[in-house]
């Protein structure tokens, strides 16, 4: 009975732990506003919105006076993002194969 007590404990403490780490920031893109959780920290969390308004601007700049919707940006954000990561994944691989070789 004890060992169960203090399992309990134990996983309630951890639970808390978990918690705690959390942070909430509340962010704003394209005037909306959200309310984010996790576990990295508030100024990396505002550096990644950063980098999100830096995308939509450079979309809209791209297209001129054409009026796309929040829509329409948040897709080809997430577009340009998901290329740079492939790109980047791919170049990683690469890397990791030649590494590999020189052995």
């Amino acid at each position: 009975m004890k060992s169960n007590v203090f399992r309990w404990c134990r996983l309630v403490l951890t639970q808390k732990a978990e918690q705690e780490i959390l942070n909430r920031v509340t962010i704003n893109i394209m005037g909306d506003e959200y309310n984010v959780m996790g576990r990295e920290s508030p100024e990396y969390i505002t550096q990644l919105v950063q980098s999100i308004e830096l995308k939509i601007e450079s979309i809209q700049q791209a297209h001129g006076d054409a009026k796309l919707s929040k829509t329409q940006l948040a897709i080809l954000v997430a577009l340009q993002f998901a290329d740079e990561m492939v790109k980047l994944r791919i170049e990683h691989e690469n890397l990791e194969r030649l590494i590999q070789e020189a052995k």
